[in-house]
């Protein structure tokens, strides 16, 4: 009887665990729907919708660099002007609202952008792989080439931009040419400036052999600036590269809508027309 009553006792704890078992491997199972509903909320939170808020406040807030002629400079009324201005402007237009302007220095925009200081930047900004790893670009508005400019009466000129053999090389900090000339290599300082007007200042003062800058800066400059007749552009560009408007990822409705407006503007003659205002010439493409 004793040995039955054990048997009995025994078969009873192992129907009590059996059914414990059962109910823990059903937790799992039930816990899981609301965790992946809630992933999958988090992975639409993602969306930013920037151009709902945009439409919402009535303005696009813009950032760009204010010393880059003639992509975005202050004119003698100290008034914000330039090839980026008026591509920001027609894009507020298209989108049915008005443009805030807001200049920083250059190295600063991109981390400006990301952010959320602004909802896009124009700024001669180039399109580069590396860029496109933190930011997405809209459809080009332009195009741009890295070149050397040197002073006329300087001694340890290049021949052109790819020959930076022992040479003191200025650079807008956060630039495309500035990677360029860390690419190509085989120089004895790079020097950093805010903006144009100060790289241009040291070249005009022998500071530096060279500036490495878009084509398109270096023309205005060298057309416009007082100082312009004492410099010249060394060989021919690196290489020419879209310039676009960066924005931040996960806006594809902003993206769009960009897009939308710079290919009617290309369309209508716009583009081409800007390029021949700002730079003297129509783009290649």
């Amino acid at each position: 009887m004793k040995k039955f009553s054990s048997l009995l006792t025994l078969t009873l704890a192992f129907v009590i665990l059996l059914a414990g078992c059962s109910q823990k491997s059903n937790t799992p199972a039930n816990s899981n729907t609301p965790q992946n509903a809630s992933t999958e909320q988090n992975s639409d939170s993602k969306d930013e919708n920037t151009l709902d808020k945009i439409k919402k406040a009535g303005k696009i807030v813009i950032g760009t660099g204010g010393n880059y002629r003639p992509f975005n400079y202050m004119n003698e009324k100290n008034e914000l002007v330039g090839f980026d201005i008026e591509w920001g402007n027609i894009i507020a237009e298209g989108l049915g609202v008005k443009a805030e302007f807001i200049t920083g220095q250059f190295s600063g925009l991109t981390p400006g952008l990301l952010a959320g200081k602004f909802d896009i930047l124009l700024a001669g900004v180039n399109v580069t792989d590396e860029r496109k790893k933190s930011v997405d670009f809209a459809e080009p508005y332009g195009r741009d080439g890295v070149v050397a400019v040197v002073n006329k009466e300087g001694s340890n000129n290049p021949a052109d931009i790819n020959d930076l053999q022992g040479k003191v090389v200025g650079v807008i900090g956060g630039a495309t040419a500035q990677a360029v000339v860390k690419g190509i290599g085989g120089y004895k300082e790079i020097k950093e400036y805010p903006g144009g007007t100060e790289v241009f200042k040291d070249l005009v003062n022998k500071r530096v052999d060279l500036v490495s800058i878009g084509q398109d800066a270096a023309g205005d400059y060298l057309k416009n600036s007082p100082d312009g007749s004492k410099l010249e552009i060394a060989g021919e560009p690196y290489t020419i590269v879209d310039v676009a408007i960066p924005l931040r990822k996960n806006n594809a409705a902003l993206k769009e809508a960009i897009d939308k407006i710079i290919l009617e503007k290309k369309q209508d003659g716009t583009y081409q027309k800007l390029a021949e205002k700002y730079f003297g010439f129509q783009f290649d493409k």
